[in-house]
């Protein structure tokens, strides 16, 4: 029996987008301890420590809503066989992956593949501002619409949309309730990103991910 002493945790910078590759050697929790990991941009990702040697805590920062994140693995999970997903439990999305080396970055290629194919499907990605925060922006309102979590407080669940070079424009052909999203950065995004559904206010705009939805209602009312 071969018992594997290096795990790999992909986790993706809540700060500057990249995805950071970490080594976790089993031989670094001979004794109870923690190891704790960085991005090359010094932004804290994750802390690992263990419990009896045999039960780990991992805390690791959430690209899609800002948070840290924990979860108990034991230590035939973290050096097994698979690649665990590290979920986000706010929008239920993949923040990141541990297990071995080969098989956390298939899974890292296969979960950017799925966005990058969106890019390909639309043909144009060079037209957006921010063709990163469009993109993941994109990929989470197809996961909302999948999840049946995305729509207008009419009863409308099939919005139409348009896209723009730093926004998505949603609206609603039924009440005329129009939501703009913008994707010009990640910031913007991680507003998003942190919503479990999205429904349109009937017969009113909506700037999404704006500070002033509120005074913008007031003002839809005013007109």
């Amino acid at each position: 029996m071969i018992l594997a002493t290096i795990a790999t945790v992909a986790t993706q910078c809540p700060n500057c987008g990249e995805m950071e590759f970490q080594a976790l050697s089993l031989f670094a929790f001979s004794k109870p301890g923690h190891e704790s990991f960085a991005c090359h941009c010094s932004t804290p990702l994750l802390k690992v420590s263990n419990h009896k040697r045999r039960q780990f805590s991992l805390f690791y920062q959430c690209t899609f809503c800002g948070e840290t994140h924990h979860i108990c693995l034991s230590r035939r999970a973290i050096w097994g066989k698979e690649a665990l997903p590290l979920i986000c439990p706010e929008v239920k999305a993949i923040a990141g992956f541990v297990g071995p080396k080969q098989k956390v970055v298939q899974a890292c290629q296969e979960r950017e593949k799925s966005i990058g194919e969106l890019a390909d499907e639309l043909g144009y990605e060079e037209e957006f501002e921010n063709p990163e925060a469009m993109l993941r922006l994109l990929d989470h309102l197809r996961y909302l619409a999948k999840e049946d979590k995305l729509g207008c407080k009419c009863g409308n669940r099939q919005l139409a949309f348009e896209l723009l070079p730093d926004r998505i424009e949603l609206y609603c052909e039924l009440c005329e309730a129009l939501g703009v999203i913008y994707a010009d950065n990640l910031e913007k995004i991680w507003q998003v990103e942190s919503m479990s559904s999205l429904y349109l206010e009937e017969n009113n705009t909506w700037l999404v991910n704006h500070i002033c939805r509120q005074q913008l209602a007031m003002i839809n009312k005013e007109e």
